[in-house]
């Protein structure tokens, strides 16, 4: 007999249905490539300005509880919004809309241990062939792969938003379907 509660989730399946409760009452993520060709998508991503920031250094000054201050935060992100990123993200979820992949990330480790890590990464990825569609219909949670993109925001210090993006299928990947190159 069913109390009518419905299926037990667990601390993650909520937090992530928080979080995008979050992000829709935020209103959309600009997006720059509205509207361009696949190719089009592309060159708008390598012509603009790249960011050497490493993802691990903007998950430990995000970090709640972390030492950096909100003056550092500011400048971090000011140094990333608008600038092109190719970070390895560890897949948490991957969700298909209008010939668009969205892949959010599991939350991105840091090394400070008395604070909790918060940043994860949502990308909005631009397939360029039948290969990238395949990949992404085929990585599982926590698989990694690379994508390259442009930094948009960083929403409610939670979120990296990377839009528009693309798999960086220069690099070896491992994932749970095999090696990819």
């Amino acid at each position: 007999m069913s109390d009518g509660a419905g299926p037990r989730r667990g601390p993650a399946a909520a937090w992530a249905l928080g979080l995008s409760g979050l992000l829709a009452g935020c209103g959309p993520v600009p997006d720059p490539s509205a509207g361009l060709s696949v190719e089009e998508s592309v060159a708008l991503i390598d012509n603009v300005e790249a960011s050497e920031l490493a993802l691990e250094a903007v998950a430990e000054a995000f970090a709640l509880g972390t030492r950096a201050t909100d003056v550092q935060r500011e400048h971090l992100e000011s140094e990333l919004v608008g600038r092109r990123v190719e970070w390895d993200i560890p897949v948490y979820e991957v969700s298909l809309s209008g010939g668009r992949y969205e892949v959010t990330s599991q939350p991105i480790p840091i090394q400070d241990p008395e604070a909790a890590a918060l940043i994860r990464v949502v990308a909005v990825a631009v397939p360029r062939n039948d290969a990238d569609d395949a990949l992404l219909q085929a990585v599982k949670t926590d698989d990694v792969i690379r994508v390259r993109g442009i930094v948009q925001e960083i929403r409610l210090r939670t979120i990296v938003a990377i839009v528009p993006a693309v798999l960086d299928t220069a690099v070896e990947r491992h994932t749970s379907v095999g090696i990819e190159r």
